[in-house]
This record gives structure tokens, sequence and C-alpha cells, in this order.
């Protein structure tokens, strides 16, 4: 049978090289643009379809992928959350965490451990590991330097915040697209990010447990004026109000609720919560000036289009995979190498999300996109339940990526940092390798995950009729999930 390509049909995976390649080189060129990602796999598909035979097949499962319930599910999940960052991040959530501090007296190790349990706060309500940084750093960062502490602990206690709030959040990037690409086999449907987020809770809390304790144990410094007084000038009462929101959306997402459905309720009620604090205007909703419209409704659609665009690329670049076969096969011999038993096929999806922490250096949302639909047939296999996938797929997205030196999040803090320290003359400036023996949270769900897959600590699997039949321990399929 001659190939459906000019040549081998792995021509077909020729899309995601290219996204692949782009991946590398703009962030080892500093840049982290997701709308470049998208059109560099756009340009892989375009190429790629030269070499196709039969060119009109080619784009009919080009299209295919942009119909996948998975991406248009998603990308709607995508918009709606960037509304509810955009409303976190200007009602002065971070400044309320601020206040809470000062008002606490907290100083040295304590105040470490704050710094982390803080940024943590701020991940988890915003879902986005990125403006956790950007928006923790300069208030925190400087605050913890000038009470003595060292700068590779402050910005380490940052940078774990960021991902456990990129792990744990249900609005997280992380979190929506490892849930939603974990499919049932016996009804249709997609793992719901509520009930995902509530099994998690096994091995998150430890993890968030252990990791401040060990912020509290080794962090160090005395208290200092210079860092009272950074404080005193970021602190904002009211900014703590807007935990009812978080609070309303996660609550909500753990019973049960659709994602999109908790989100709206989180919106509405920051909004009036906003509103009757005084930490927003009707005008930073929706604003006309100049002929320019700008606001958090805007701005918060708009900040996800390049997310949007990439996810819709990314889903046809697998949909071509799975045109041709491609997927099949590399599953089909992951298979025959790892996939005998339940901790094996756990072993290998464990191991295909750590290698893309290397391979994308660090960008969790894409190395999700990527490990997800690769961890979902792994997970088949062996009748893995679709939330035990996605818990190891996020859980090791949510790792490496934030301590290796030359990956995506330590460089982002660092490019944070340095104008910090023009900015104060106690700051210094730490190197991406300082990071490594800081970061504590990456490290602890790692090993955490490794120990849950190893011993089968939470194991579960899909039923005959969908439901979650917790087998911890077990290493092979329970006769109620066996498929006859």
């Amino acid at each position: 049978m001659s190939s459906p390509f000019y040549g081998t049909r792995w021509f077909a995976a020729f899309p995601i090289v290219f996204f692949v390649g782009a991946t590398l080189y703009l962030n080892l060129s500093g840049a982290f643009d997701t709308g470049s990602m998208a059109t560099a796999g756009l340009m892989g598909m375009m190429v790629t379809s030269f070499l196709a035979r039969d060119k009109k097949a080619y784009w009919d499962a080009v299209v295919e992928g942009l119909r996948d319930r998975t991406a248009i599910l998603v990308i709607t999940i995508f918009l709606v959350v960037g509304v509810y960052g955009e409303l976190m991040s200007q009602a002065r959530l971070a400044e309320g965490l601020i206040w809470l501090a000062d008002e606490l007296g907290l100083e040295g190790a304590v105040f470490v451990t704050f710094t982390y349990v803080a940024s943590a706060i701020f991940g988890i309500a915003t879902g986005t590991s990125f403006g956790t940084i950007v928006t923790m750093t300069p208030i925190l960062f400087p605050a913890a330097v000038a009470m003595g502490i060292s700068p590779a602990l402050a910005g380490g206690a940052i940078l774990s915040g960021a991902a456990t709030g990129d792990h744990f959040a249900p609005v997280s990037d992380t979190t929506i697209i490892s849930a939603s690409t974990q499919r049932y086999r016996s009804k249709p449907g997609n793992a719901d990010i509520g009930g995902v987020v509530r099994s998690r809770l096994l091995y998150a809390i430890p993890a968030f447990l252990i990791a401040a304790v060990l912020y509290l144990l080794l962090g160090s410094g005395g208290d200092s004026a210079g860092g009272r007084e950074l404080i005193a000038e970021h602190r904002h009462a009211p900014g703590l109000f807007m935990l009812l929101p978080i609070s309303i959306v996660i609550g909500f997402a753990v019973k049960g609720h659709s994602l999109i459905q908790s989100l709206t309720y989180g919106i509405v009620t920051g909004s009036i919560t906003g509103l009757a604090a005084g930490l927003l205007t009707p005008r930073d909703f929706f604003a006309i000036e100049d002929g320019n419209v700008s606001g958090i409704l805007i701005e918060g659609v708009s900040d996800m289009f390049p997310v949007a665009l990439m996810i819709m690329v990314l889903m046809s670049t697998f949909s071509l995979m799975r045109h041709y076969g491609l997927m099949e096969t590399i599953i089909g011999r992951l298979k025959s190498l790892v996939g005998r038993s339940p901790r094996t096929s756990e072993l290998a999806m464990f191991g295909v999300a750590w290698s893309l922490n290397f391979i994308l250096l660090g960008s969790t949302g894409r190395i999700s996109v990527i490990a997800g639909p690769i961890n979902d047939e792994l997970g088949a296999m062996q009748r893995i339940h679709p939330y035990r996938g996605a818990n190891i797929t996020d859980a090791i997205v949510s790792t490496f990526s934030y301590f290796v030196p030359w990956h995506l999040w330590p460089i982002i803090m660092l490019s944070v940092i340095e104008p910090l320290a023009e900015t104060y003359d106690f700051v210094t400036t730490p190197a991406t390798s300082d990071f490594l023996l800081t970061t504590f949270y990456p490290a602890v769900i790692w090993v955490v995950m490794l120990f849950a897959v190893l011993t089968g600590w939470g194991r579960s699997f899909e039923g005959r009729n969908g439901e979650r039949i917790v087998a911890w321990f077990e290493n092979e399929i329970p006769p109620d999930a066996r498929v006859e």
C-alpha cells in the first residue's frame, strides 16, 4: 500500500515538529510569544500539505481537529478564565494578602513561608503562573531581601507558589487541558474539571504542606525597616474581600458544576464584591476612550486569543497524526514496551510528561497539550480512570519546568528581578541555577507522584459505565473495569 504522502506517512508529524522547534527557538531567544508558536504550527501544516498526495483529505483532517469537542470546550473555558483572571488582578487581591502579612507582623522564615502561601493563593485565584510571578515578585521579593532573606529563597518561594497555583487551580491552563484531553471509553465525554480537582487533593495537599514546612525550617533572615516600609506601601485590606469569589469558584467546581458555570458565578460575585468594596468602578469593566475599547471584559477575552489560536492549531496537528495512523503507531510501540500493567502504563505517562518538560523547556501549557492526548491513550490500555490520567499529567507538567535553570519560569523570574535590582540598592540578582535547591513544591510533587505511580497510591480505574473504581496498590485491572 502506497504512502498517503510523497514519502513516508511520518511526514504527518511535521507540523508538531515545527511547533516544538519554534517553542525551543523562542524560549532560548527570551521571547515567549504564544501567537508565534501557533503561527509556526500553521506554517508547518501548510508546508506539509505539499507533501500529501490527496490534499483535500489532508485539509479535511486539519478541519476535523478544529471541530473536536475538546478543542471547542477548552477554548470556551479559556475565554471565560481570561475575564475572571483579569478581574482578580485588578481588584487588588495581592495587596490584600500583603496587608495580612503586615498586620500579622511576619518576619524571617515565617515571612518566606507567607511568600510561598500568598503566591500559591494568588496562583490558584488567577490560574496563571506568569501572572503570579510578575504580580507577586515586585512586591514580595524586595521586601523579603530587605529583611535579610536570601534572594534564591525568596525567588524560589514565589516560583513554588506559581507552580502550586498552576497545578491545583481549576482555572489553570494545565488543569483545563490535562482534564479535557482525558476521555472516557465506556461513555461519551471527558474528565470533568471539578472531579479532577477534587481527586487531586490527595496529591496536592501533602505536597503543599511539605513545601510550606521546608520554607519554615530553611527560611532565614531578620526583620528590617526597609522591608516593612515596602510592604506598607502596597498593603490594601479590602483586597482580601476577593477571596470570596475565589472560594465560590473552587466550591462550585469541586461540587461537580461545570467550570464555565462556576466561573460565571465567580465573575458575578467578584464584580459585585469589587464594586461594593470600592476596589473597582464601572469604568474598570468597560470603557471607550479616543476610539479605543478597554476594560476587564475586553482585555480578559482578548488576552486569551493567542492561547485559543495555539490550541486550535495543536488540535489540528494531532488530528493529522490520528488520521494518518501515527498516534496509533506511537501508542502501540509504547504499549509493547511499557503498557503491560497499570504501573508500567502510568510510568509511561509519567515519563512522557517529564520528558516534555525538557523538550519544550518548561512551557507548561504546551507540554499539557502534547502530553494530554498521548497519556489519554496510554491510560486507556489499562482502563486507568481519566481523573488519574489528568492528575499524573498535570502534576509532572508542574515539576522540572519551574526550577531547571534554562527553562521558561526561572528565566521569567530573573527578567522580573533584574529591574528591581536597579530600583532597590539592597536587591541582588540571583542566577537561575540558584532556584534549583529553593523551589520546593515542584520537587515535592514530583516525588509524591512517583511514589503514587510506583505503589499505586490513589490509583483508580474506569468501570464499565464510566464509574470510578478505586483500587489502591493494585497492579492489574479490577474485574469490574474489564471489558469482555
